[in-house]
């Protein structure tokens, strides 16, 4: 009864010393581990919403981050990302019975070009989202708008991550 508990105990052990697993991940970067380093600067806003490209870029750059395979810098990079926030659109999403605007809906569409450190254009993305927010609240809504380019941010960033993960 203990020989085949120790037996149990030490096969457990060695399973467990041995480094059973696998690998996510095989080089850090894209393109075979050519491009380690990004270089994401602040992303153009050429719409007439103010300090959208604030949410944006940091969206990106904390997914970016969060993979775990590139790491961002300003200088030395590999490749640089240019990104340009190309429209948004707030629209009257419900109204109330009286028909005032309840809640209101906000589409963001953001362009994206990967670049080597040379200037060699590799790739373009366009990415589109919405989300809903209240608006019924005046003193809330502005609050409620920011939220939401937060919200659509954070999921076009994880879209970028999947598409270039996936993609090289």
């Amino acid at each position: 009864m203990k020989s085949t508990k120790y037996l149990l105990i030490s096969v457990i052990l060695a399973a467990m010393l041995s480094g059973c697993g696998y690998e996510l991940v095989r080089d850090k970067g894209i393109f075979g581990g050519e491009i380690t380093t990004l270089s994401l600067p602040i992303f153009k806003n050429i719409t007439y919403e103010p300090h959208v490209s604030m949410y944006v870029t940091e969206a990106f750059s904390r997914e970016l981050m969060g993979t775990g395979v590139f790491k961002l810098g300003r200088e030395g990079t590999d490749g640089y990302i240019e990104g340009i926030i190309t429209d948004i659109r707030i629209l009257p999403n419900t109204l109330s019975n009286t028909g005032i605007v309840v809640e209101k809906q906000v589409f963001v569409t953001v362009e994206l070009a990967l670049y080597k450190s040379n200037g060699t254009f590799i790739r373009r993305w366009t990415f589109t989202d919405n989300a809903i927010y209240r608006a019924d609240v005046p003193n809330v809504e502005e609050y409620n708008k920011r939220t939401a380019y937060g919200r659509v941010s954070d999921r076009m960033a994880r879209r970028f991550s999947a598409a270039i993960l996936v993609n090289y």
